[in-house]
C-alpha cells in the first residue's frame, strides 16, 4: 500500500495530461482523431508502469507502424487476421527472452484498428478515405503513444517494474503458435461478421490471459474474469446512481473514469492483478461510453472477457498437448 500511495500523485499527473494531444487535435486538427490518440496513449501508459519508459517508446513506434498498416487495408478480414496472428506469434516467441509482456501491446492496439476502424471526418464533416486515412491513423497513434512515453520518462523512472522471466524455446514456440492461432481466428470472425463491434476485447483478453506457463495462465484467467465481473458491477452502480441523482453523465463519467484509471495504474504490479482489472473496467466503461450506452457496453465487456478467456484456455491446452507429444516423440527417437 505504501508503494501505491507513493505512485498515486505522479500517476494522477500522467492521467490528467494524457488527453492533451487529443484535446488539441479536436480543437485545431481533426476532431474525429481524438479516440485514436487515446488508443495510442493508453497501451504506452500501461507499458510505462509495467516495463518502463524505454519499452513504452518502442511500443508507441510499433503500434503506430502496425496500426497504419492495418488502416491501409481496412475492411479486409483476411489481411487483418494475418497481421494480428503474425504480431501475436512474434510476441509469443519473444517469451524466449522474457519480452512478451511489452510486445503484446502492439497486437492489442492493432486489433482495435482491424475490427473497429475509426470513422474519420474532416472539419467540414466529410469522411476521410485513402490515401490520407491510414497516414492520419498512424500519426494519431504515434503522437498519442509518444506523449504517454514522454510523460512516463519524466515521472516514473523509479517505479517497480515487472521481472523478466525467459522460458525454454519449446515453451516459447508453443506459446507463439497458440497466440497466433487463437487471435488470428478470433480476428477473422470478428472482422468478417461483427465489424465495428467491441470484438477487439476478445483479442485483448486472449493476449492478456494466455501465458507461457500453465499455472500463470489459470491464475490470470481467474483474476481477469473475477475482476471484470466485479468492475462491471461497480460501473453499473455508478451509472444507475448518476441517473438516480439526475447528474450530468458526461462530466461525472469523465471525472470518475479518470479517477478509476489513476487508481488502476497506481496498483498495477504492486497489488494482485484482479484489483487492477476491477479498477480498470469502470474506467474503460465510463471513458469510452457515449453517454447513453454504458450498461450495454458494460455487459459487452463481461461477455467478451468470458469468450476471450475460454478461447485462450482451450487453444492453449490443445497446443500445449500437441507440443508436448511432439517433444516426447522427438526425444524418444
Amino acid at each position: 500500500m505504501v508503494e501505491v500511495l507513493r505512485r498515486l500523485p505522479r500517476v494522477a499527473v500522467i492521467v490528467a495530461l494524457l488527453a492533451l494531444p487529443a484535446v488539441l487535435a479536436q480543437a485545431i486538427w481533426l476532431p474525429s482523431t481524438a479516440g485514436v490518440f487515446i488508443l495510442g496513449s493508453l497501451p504506452a501508459t500501461i507499458a510505462v508502469v509495467v516495463v518502463g519508459p524505454r519499452r513504452a517508446w518502442q511500443i508507441a513506434l510499433g503500434a503506430a507502424a502496425s496500426g497504419t498498416l492495418a488502416a491501409s487495408f481496412s475492411g479486409n478480414a483476411w489481411l487483418g487476421a494475418i497481421l494480428i496472428a503474425s504480431l501475436a506469434g512474434y510476441a509469443g516467441y519473444s517469451a524466449r527472452y522474457g519480452n512478451q509482456s511489452p510486445v503484446l501491446f502492439v497486437p492489442i492496439v492493432t486489433s482495435f484498428i482491424v475490427i473497429s476502424p475509426p470513422d474519420l471526418i474532416d472539419r467540414a464533416g466529410d469522411p476521410i478515405g485513402e490515401p490520407s486515412y491510414a497516414g492520419i491513423v498512424g500519426i494519431a497513434l504515434l503522437l498519442g503513444g509518444c506523449w504517454a512515453a514522454l510523460l512516463g520518462t519524466l515521472l516514473t523512472r523509479d517505479f517497480q517494474r515487472a521481472a523478466t522471466e525467459p522460458v525454454s524455446e519449446q515453451v516459447a514456440t508453443g506459446y507463439a503458435v497458440a497466440l497466433a492461432v487463437s487471435t488470428g481466428g478470433a480476428t477473422f470472425i470478428a472482422a468478417s461478421y461483427f465489424p465495428g463491434s467491441t470484438g477487439a476485447w476478445v483479442i485483448l483478453t486472449i493476449l492478456l490471459v494466455m501465458k507461457p506457463r500453465a499455472t500463470d495462465m489459470w491464475r490470470t484467467a481467474r483474476h481477469r474474469v473475477g475482476g471484470t465481473l466485479l468492475g462491471a458491477v461497480v460501473a453499473a452502480a455508478i451509472v444507475l446512481t448518476l441517473d438516480g441523482l439526475t447528474l450530468s453523465r458526461t462530466t461525472w463519467e469523465l471525472i470518475l473514469g479518470a479517477l478509476f484509471l489513476t487508481l488502476a495504474l497506481s496498483v498495477m504490479q504492486v497489488r494482485p492483478y484482479w484489483q487492477f482489472v476491477t479498477l480498470l473496467t469502470p474506467a474503460i466503461i465510463l471513458l469510452k461510453s457515449s453517454g447513453q450506452d454504458e450498461l450495454d457496453l458494460d455487459a459487452q465487456r463481461v461477455v467478451m472477457t468470458i469468450i476471450g478467456t475460454f478461447v485462450a484456455l482451450a487453444v492453449a491446452v490443445v497446443v500445449r498437448e500437441i507440443n508436448d507429444r511432439r517433444h516426447t516423440e522427438v526425444t524418444s527417437t
